[in-house]
């Protein structure tokens, strides 16, 4: 008995000595060599904005990219003095848009496409080669792709070229895509500013959509076009020198009218009317009717859904709103929200409803 009890106290002190030791080491291991941790909350000071890389001549530099790309800050506004911390905004402005999409207005058309014009344009370039178009002219720096001229299969058929030309999308981080056809007819030098086949620049639209949307998105960019394509977005959130905050939206008036009747509907707005003339949407919405308004009570708001409330029998309040478009001086759009009764609308509010409408402008 005497012999297991020091047995025990000795193997009791060699696990307590063990012990000891390791939270030593654990301790100069986390804390180093005064004891504490290293405040690293003020590395980023010490960062520097290098010039891009430089490659010698007739070298590629598709495959090189920023890891860690700093986006633009473009909406800015500034707080009230008695300010209420807003529920987030969700990390995709619309989870529904699409990967990529055909659109039109009257005679033009278009492709958007997720993603910044750098990315885009490798592969613009992959489906050239795949379909084994060659080409005549590239121009990065203003997104320009132009092949040769080829002979398509049939009788009758023309000589024909095409230019795909990449801009930045409405929205940070989109890219649209134009293509323009010309046949023999048009001459050898100069483009036409409308396809001289209308359907066979359809046609080579939707193969070109087509092949996009099968394709994944590839790594490599061009820093090229990443550079020269401003890929910020075509639409911010603003401030005047009065305080009042508009929609700033760098597009024609024509397109920038359809896409932002397009964007009421999409927030849940119901228009009334519509005075082209006065460029002035007549609206009314419903508070809470749109799917990303609902959740601003809270990931715990269900554990107190089987409490009475007096609010339940109370119809939800629809209040009427105009939409109204002003052209700039410099070429954009503002875009404003009034009550229709004349009243102020507070700044918090004005804020969140053009924020609302601003995610779906495309």
């Amino acid at each position: 008995m005497k012999l297991y009890r020091l047995l025990f106290m000795r193997t009791l002190k060699l696990t307590s000595m063990i012990i000891l030791l390791l939270q030593i080491t654990a301790c100069s291991w986390l804390f180093g060599d005064e004891g504490t941790f290293r405040d690293r909350s003020n590395d980023y000071r010490q960062a520097t904005v290098t010039a891009p890389l430089e490659l010698p001549e007739g070298m590629e530099s598709e495959s090189i990219d920023d890891r860690y790309t700093i986006p633009t800050i473009s909406d800015r506004t500034t707080l009230d003095d008695d300010f209420e911390v807003p529920s987030p905004e969700p990390l995709a402005d619309d989870v529904n848009r699409d990967q990529v999409r055909i659109n039109s207005l009257g005679e033009q058309r278009w492709i958007l496409v997720n993603g910044a014009p750098g990315q885009v344009w490798p592969r613009l370039r992959g489906f050239l080669s795949l379909n084994q178009l060659a080409v005549q002219h590239t121009d990065a720096i203003n997104g320009l792709i132009e092949t040769a001229w080829l002979q398509p299969e049939g009788e009758d058929a023309l000589r024909e070229r095409y230019r795909l030309r990449i801009d930045q999308g409405v929205q940070r981080g989109t890219s649209e895509i134009y293509v323009l056809q010309a046949d023999i007819r048009s001459g050898d030098e100069n483009w036409p500013q409308q396809s001289s086949n209308a359907e066979r620049e359809k046609i080579m639209t939707q193969e070109l959509a087509q092949y996009l949307a099968d394709s994944s998105a590839a790594a490599a960019v061009s820093m090229l076009a990443q550079q020269a394509i401003n890929s910020s977005g075509k639409i911010t959130l603003q401030e005047d020198a009065n305080n009042n905050i508009h929609i700033n939206l760098a597009l024609p008036f024509s397109r920038a009218w359809a896409a932002v009747g397009n964007a009421l509907q999409k927030s849940g707005f119901v228009i009334d009317d519509i005075n082209r003339t006065e460029q002035v949407y007549h609206l009314n919405y419903v508070e809470g009717s749109n799917s990303k308004e609902k959740e601003k009570d809270g990931i715990f708001s269900w554990m107190f859904d089987w409490a009475p409330s007096n609010d339940a029998d109370k119809p939800a309040e629809s209040i009427a709103y105009r939409v109204r478009l002003t052209d700039s001086n410099n070429g954009t759009i503002a875009i404003t929200i009034e009550s229709a009764d004349n009243t102020e609308l507070s700044k918090s509010d004005t804020e969140r409803l053009l924020k609302l409408i601003k995610r779906n402008i495309t």
